[in-house]
């Protein structure tokens, strides 16, 4: 699993690295703390998970949705923002889904815990299938 993290506030994804951190499947992790930061990024990692905030110094990330499904058009993206009010729209240009982060932080962790085990099982997969085809 490729995780890009969007949020400028370092508690916030400083917790989500910290309850991360031990998963296997977690071959690449990035933050980005600013939108201006999102292209470089999108194009280094090249994520298949994105959590991104609402609100960021230099604009709302939910205005970038269509331009990341261009970049990267399986990623999944959660948002994850205190605007609960946003949801509804959010969901409406793309995203997969939205958590609250004042009520449902452990939601996300359990989604990302999920994905990462999905990668897991896909690659075992990937890697039992090659070895059948050598």
């Amino acid at each position: 699993m490729k995780l890009l993290i969007l949020d400028n506030c370092s508690a916030v994804y400083g917790r989500l690295i910290e309850l991360l951190g031990g998963i296997e499947s977690l071959a690449a992790l990035s933050i980005a703390r600013s939108l201006a930061e999102l292209p470089e990024k999108l194009d280094q990692l090249q994520p298949n998970i994105i959590v991104l905030d609402v609100d960021l110094p230099d604009g709302r990330s939910l205005t970038h949705i269509k331009s990341i499904r261009e970049h990267v058009p399986a990623a999944r993206i959660y948002i994850f923002s205190n605007h609960y009010e946003y949801k509804a729209h959010a969901v409406a240009l793309g995203a997969d889904a939205f958590f609250d982060k004042s009520m449902e932080f452990e939601q996300l962790v359990a989604q990302l815990l999920a994905d990462a085990e999905q990668t897991r099982q896909n690659s075992q997969k990937e890697s039992i299938y090659a070895a059948q085809l050598r």
